[in-house]
């Protein structure tokens, strides 16, 4: 509890009951506020407690009353005044405006306001983002604001738990122009990959994901068509809570129409994940569906008349699910005698189904009759939801022969396709002629042959309404390997449809308005029929990283990857940055450093011929690449009194000229390593658990012992003469006060996960995420951490800072917003 004076409870009541006017406010934040503050040292004074909570709240210190009518301001600048909720911009709560074009009166020094010394407020730096949600945010922070006084500067601490906000901290800037793509780049760098396409009506979607091939780091990707597959656009994915999208998921199915769309897929913990769509543009990810078990194997989707169906296998037993809607997902398990669903059709409220299933065959060996059971394929019908099922019989004819493939719900009902073939003549003049078979039924119990189609092998048969489609392999003649799309609009009368190259590896064809759309695989790149996906705004995004800024004299070096390559940007002031000049290497570079001898780069190549990569300049500007010893590739480097060092997994380097290369082994995997006054020490793991080493000239390694209870590797390490802090991909953080020998565990704060670290000439400057924000903390010592907040950093969207460096006494850091690069300079903090 805290005792207050009699003048600080009437000036608390006439704060709190009266209107908000300059001088309630100012004695609010004199008597009151800055009577409150948990955190400042009782010895100060009510006169340092009011500075810091005026200052805090936007209002000049020392400078007496302000005038009750001021000319307007422009929006985005000046502090901001604190109203009563019914006050509008242009009134004050005491009086009505003066009329238009009388000039202001000369007011009187208010005998309430307090008049102390104190040195003036500076001004806000430019946000990055602007509008009413973010005024009202910042004026509710300001409203709800404490002050805390640390280092000589001046924090706000919200009592909403936001954190505390640097006065005059800049936000970050759109970095898509400074860190440039290569502009003779021939690929974009990315591996994309469409998965799945449907249509209804003439609304084409079609699905799949981006990222840089790593398992797990793919972002799922759509696209729509409301033309028939003429134009696209890339509709808009997001979460139920507004939240950024989760990297890792997979959209394999997909299906929908008349206002409800729904997608299924796999999620990078391998369960299944849903999307679901009114407008087949806006796609909202669903959490994980009751219906749906880590080990089920869903395989098909369609759209009923109800809602949906989904089918598929889980335990050696055929499962289907239904929903309403594709949120809510019933299940009906182990079908009898089904063992597995793989396609799956509707109309109506009839649903059929492909699978396979264990059949009993006798045969006579010998003199014995033996009864074996054999996995065979057949189709299924429900008119339930798929609670109950009943064999159906396709037969064979016209020269069709094995299973049947693929299953549409076409222009006259079901429909699938078999192959056929006919032979005619005698010994030397005996031919074979293979075709297809389409088989067609109205309700999906009774079927017959309805036509042929030409081709040989039948890669992939689908349809709608308004038209057929198969893709076949034996059609495209002159050219190896391609695939001839045939299209009907009936199923008697078939016309080529155009032809698929033989590097796509489709994925899915569907039928609108009468158009054909295939989407699949090219290479690395998404395909879509007939369509080039670098035309279609945001469908393809260069790849583009910056993974490690460093600093020297006079210049600052940024290292990572753009379009599959290494890249450096390299920039005088932080501000401009160019691209600096080397021969192209597919790879990407992980860490840069300056020593004596020059810009040291270091990373791996990627391609045909893996292994690690070094680059050196004396500028920064243009780089050369010398002679690495081979093994693993290097992931960071640091500059000491002996040298240069280099590490990597299970390996270390060391070199004094940049030319030869000595190297050691090390017990593990470091992801870091730092210069300290008595050597090096270096960060990572062996396996999930963090590991420590030291050095005192880069050849001799010693583990440090580290505390107990860490739960993951440790990513980044950053040191200030003796003192090192080193954090893990959590909260952990860990601090040193000699040299790495000894190690003391200091949390960033819950909640958060550490991304990037950095020494400052005033102490540490740590970045993390919280959710899909971005914080900044800094600490002089490592040991006491204080949460900045930097304007631009949180808000919708994915906002994240994964490099940080000092550069003299400002502090440079890259991200991202969603899928576009940032810069955020600022002065280095304490």
């Amino acid at each position: 509890m805290t005792a207050r004076t009699p003048e600080q409870h009437e000036a608390r009541r006439t704060a709190e009951e009266g209107p908000a006017d300059s001088r309630h406010v100012r004695r609010r934040l004199t008597f009151g506020v800055a009577g409150d503050l948990a955190d400042m040292p009782a010895a100060r004074s009510p006169w340092q407690r009011a500075y810091e909570a005026w200052r805090s709240a936007g209002l000049d210190w020392g400078h007496g009353a302000p005038p009750r009518e001021a000319a307007p301001r422009p929006a985005s600048r000046g502090p901001v005044r604190a109203k009563s909720p019914s006050q509008s911009p242009s009134q004050s709560p005491s009086r009505a405006p003066a009329p238009r074009g009388t000039p202001p009166r000369p007011v009187s020094p208010d005998p309430h306001d307090v008049r102390v010394a104190g040195p003036p407020r500076p001004m806000p730096g430019p946000a990055m983002r602007s509008g009413p949600t973010r005024r009202l945010r910042a004026r509710a922070a300001v409203a709800a604001g404490l002050a805390v006084v640390a280092g000589g500067a001046v924090y706000a601490v919200s009592r909403g738990g936001d954190g505390p906000a640097e006065q005059g901290v800049p936000g970050p800037v759109a970095a898509d122009r400074l860190f440039a793509p290569d502009p003779a780049a021939t690929s974009d760098g990315l591996v994309q990959d469409l998965t799945t396409i449907a249509s209804a009506g003439g609304t084409v979607v079609a699905a799949g994901t981006e990222g840089d091939g790593v398992p797990g780091r793919e972002r799922a990707r759509f696209l729509v068509s409301a033309d028939a597959g003429h134009s696209w656009s890339l509709a808009a994915p997001r979460t139920a809570d507004g939240s950024a999208v989760p990297p890792g998921d997979t959209p394999r199915l997909l299906d929908g129409g008349a206002g409800r769309w729904a997608a299924l897929g796999r999620s990078s913990a391998g369960g299944v994940t849903a999307w679901t769509s009114e407008d087949a543009a806006t796609w909202t990810r669903r959490p994980p569906a009751a219906g749906f078990t880590p080990s089920d194997q869903v395989n098909d989707l369609a759209r009923t008349r109800q809602g949906f169906v989904a089918v598929g296998a889980s335990g050696g037993r055929a499962v289907a699910w239904s929903s309403a809607d594709g949120r809510a997902w019933q299940r009906v398990d182990g079908i009898p005698g089904i063992i597995a669903l793989d396609r799956v059709a509707a109309s109506g409220d009839v649903v059929v189904a492909h699978g396979t299933y264990g059949r009993k065959v006798t045969e006579k060996r010998g003199r014995k009759k033996v009864t074996r059971t054999v996995r065979t394929d057949g189709l299924w019908r429900t008119t339930d939801g798929g609670r109950t099922w009943a064999l159906v019989a396709v037969p064979q004819a016209q020269g069709s022969y094995g299973p049947t493939k693929g299953l549409a719900v076409g222009p006259g009902g079901f429909a699938t396709v078999r192959e056929g073939r006919r032979t005619t003549g005698r010994k030397k003049h005996r031919r074979t002629t293979r075709f297809g078979v389409l088989f067609t039924s109205a309700d999906g119990g009774g079927w017959k042959a309805a036509g042929r189609f030409g081709g040989a092998g039948i890669e992939r048969f689908d349809g709608t309404p308004s038209g057929l489609a198969v893709i076949v392999q034996g059609a495209a003649a002159g050219r190896r390997g391609a695939r001839t799309v045939l299209r009907s609009a009936d199923g008697r009368t078939w016309q080529p449809g155009g032809t698929i190259p033989a590097p796509v590896r489709g994925s899915g064809l569907t039928v609108a308005a009468g158009k054909i759309n295939v989407s699949g695989r090219q290479g690395d790149d998404g395909y879509l029929f007939g369509v080039d996906l670098r035309t279609v705004p945001g469908a393809v995004h260069p790849e583009r990283s910056v993974r490690s800024l460093a600093a020297g004299p006079g210049a600052s070096v940024a290292v990572g990857s753009t379009n599959g390559n290494a890249a450096i940007w390299t920039s005088p002031d932080g501000r401009a940055w160019r691209r600096a000049g080397f021969p192209a290497t597919a790879g990407l570079l992980t860490d840069a450093v300056r020593g004596g001898r020059g810009w040291l780069a270091v990373g791996r190549v990627s391609g045909t011929s893996p292994g690690p990569l070094a680059l050196t300049s004396q500028d920064g500007l243009t780089w050369q690449k010398p002679v690495f010893p081979a093994g693993p590739p290097p992931v960071a480097a640091a500059t000491g009194p002996s040298g240069y060092v280099a590490v990597g997994t299970g390996v270390a380097w060391r070199s004094a000229d940049l030319r030869t290369w000595s190297r050691v082994g090390l017990d593990g995997a470091p992801a870091d390593v730092a210069a300290t006054g008595r050597g090096y020490a270096a960060v990572g793991g062996r396996g999930t658990v963090p590991a420590a080493w030291t050095s005192p000239d880069g050849l001799t390694w010693t583990a440090a012992r580290l505390p107990a209870g860490l739960t993951a590797p440790l990513t980044q390490v950053a040191a200030k003469g003796g003192t090192l802090v080193s954090i893990a991909g959590n909260a952990a953080a860990l601090v040193s006060t000699d040299a790495g020998a000894t190690w003391t565990r200091r949390d960033l704060g819950p909640g958060l996960t550490a991304t990037a670290l950095a020494a400052t000439p005033r102490g540490f400057v740590a970045a993390a995420s919280v959710k899909d924000d971005a914080a900044v903390l800094t600490s002089p010592d490592g040991v006491r951490w204080r949460r900045v907040a930097v304007p631009g950093l949180t808000g919708p969207g994915d906002q994240r800072l994964t490099a940080l460096t000092a550069a003299g006494s400002t502090v440079l850091a890259t991200g991202a917003d969603g899928d576009a690069p940032i810069l955020w300079r600022a002065p280095a903090l304490d």
